[in-house]
């Protein structure tokens, strides 16, 4: 079951009108997001699936196989994959780590790294953990979970569940809001650094997302981001810089609000490394209309536009005043057979072209909203996801659109960075430059679909255009 914010999909309605909660508008410029970059310099465009929903069981692994990774390289053309994990599984016991469970882990991003695909550990959570509300939630195991004997019983839909006493008072005593539990953020923090230690020479690993869809508690908005997120945040990236000074670390905002485009004031977060920072804003994004069963037609398809809107202002304009990165961390929330559900997906992707921005879709489990159904048959997602793409830039990308079946991409020449600009394409693919003639050269790589570009380091902007 795909991750949705929380208190914010309570009804369509109430979705809808959160991003005009915001208390004065925020206005994206015109100069493209700073990147994430990989070791050569070249700036990345993340494509990949949540893997895996799955991985929220008791065992904390997903249910892929070494074939179904070669399978989603090949045919969906990722380049990477955000692979959830838990601390109930890290840290079974408090102060002692699971290094078996690290191991299964670990054998796992192998397998991405077999494949050349980048890695980001996500510390999956929803509704805090399962011994919050039996039957429901993951993430926290049960030592940390506090509720002082308040009641709980899940909901349908189960978002709701999230308001029940018993879920609000664990989160209220992880983040202190009550007084009692300082040792809890602790915990975490200690965690994180003895999983980014495992990690931190692993050449897959790109990164680690810090928490999944963070939620307040009783505490919410300018009261939870600001205050009392920001410093948990800079506290965990001031303990993996002690063991990693490497890896990439992705901060996302609550998702109440800025899920469906409301702005954040998520604080920024200073990274200590030597040689620039490392941080990552990393929003999901769920429309209302589109989610629970939702539909992207009619008047519902002219509200989630509105939402479109709100988060493509919005969101941008706090990666700009954090000075970082941005990635699309989860996005999705339709079956295959809801009115609009292609047409809602192509929008997205076309909006994360306009962006610049890399993706994670939720998810790859099997079923309908998936990339495979349960026979293992692509779905009409997987189709639409397959879309040609610039997996790596070497220099600073301008503009990326596609259309037709052409794929257009700029870029602009960035001093230090080396090797080809590389393209994602389905198909054998005819190739057009707007650089002089004989100053670039390609080559095709078959296996991969991987198209990759030399351009003329002496020509300041570069032009390829890509099609079938």
């Amino acid at each position: 079951m795909r991750v949705r914010t929380a208190l914010g999909r309570i009804t369509a309605a109430a979705l809808v009108l959160a991003p005009l909660l915001a208390a004065s508008p925020a206005h994206a410029g015109p100069v493209p997001l700073p990147a994430i970059t990989d070791e050569q310099g070249r700036a990345l465009i993340l494509h990949g699936l949540n893997t895996a929903g799955s991985a929220k069981g008791p065992s904390g692994l997903p249910w892929v196989s070494r074939d179904d990774i070669v399978r989603e390289a090949r045919e969906l053309g990722t380049n990477s994959v955000r692979y959830l994990i838990q601390w109930k599984n890290v840290e079974p016991e408090p102060g002692q780590y699971d290094d078996a469970y690290l191991d299964d882990v670990a054998e796992r991003v192998a397998w991405y790294r077999e494949q050349g695909m980048h890695v980001i550990l996500d510390m999956h959570q929803d509704i805090y953990g399962p011994a919050a509300c039996e039957g429901s939630g993951n993430g926290a195991p049960g030592w940390a979970t506090f509720t002082d004997g308040l009641p709980c019983t899940p909901q349908d839909p189960w978002v709701l569940t999230y308001v029940q006493p018993a879920v609000l008072r664990a989160y209220d005593n992880f983040w202190n809001n009550t007084g009692e539990h300082p040792e809890l953020m602790q915990h975490y923090t200690a965690m994180w650094k003895h999983v980014a230690k495992r990690f931190a020479d692993d050449p897959a690993v790109l990164g680690y997302d810090l928490m999944n869809e963070p939620f307040g508690g009783t505490r919410q908005f300018g009261f939870f981001e600001g205050p009392i997120l920001t410093p948990f945040y800079q506290g965990i990236v001031n303990a993996i810089r002690e063991v990693d000074r490497d890896n990439w670390v992705f901060v996302e905002p609550q998702a109440l609000g800025p899920n469906e485009g409301a702005e954040t004031s998520l604080g920024v977060v200073r990274d200590p490394r030597p040689g620039g920072p490392r941080i990552v804003f990393a929003p999901h994004f769920y429309p209302g209309g589109v989610d629970l069963g939702g539909s992207y037609d009619g008047v519902t398809k002219m509200l989630v536009q509105a939402q479109f809107a709100f988060w493509k202002r919005n969101m941008p304009a706090a990666a700009r005043r954090l000075n970082t990165p941005m990635w699309l961390g989860e996005v999705g929330g339709m079956g295959p057979g809801a009115p609009g559900a292609a047409d809602f997906t192509g929008d997205w992707l076309s909006m994360a072209d306009e962006l610049g921005i890399g993706w994670a879709y939720w998810s790859n489990d099997r079923g309908s909203s998936g990339v495979i159904d349960g026979d293992g048959k692509p779905t009409l997602f997987a189709k639409v996801l397959a879309r040609p793409y610039p997996r790596a830039v070497a220099g600073t990308l301008t503009k990326t659109s596609y259309g037709d079946g052409a794929l257009t991409v700029t870029w602009r020449n960035k001093p230090g960075v080396a090797g080809p600009t590389e393209i994602w394409f389905p198909a054998t693919p005819k190739v057009t430059s707007t650089d002089p003639d004989g100053t670039w050269r390609t080559h095709w790589d078959a296996t991969r679909h991987v198209l990759s570009v030399w351009a003329d380091p002496d020509t300041p902007s570069h032009t390829v255009t890509v099609k079938s």
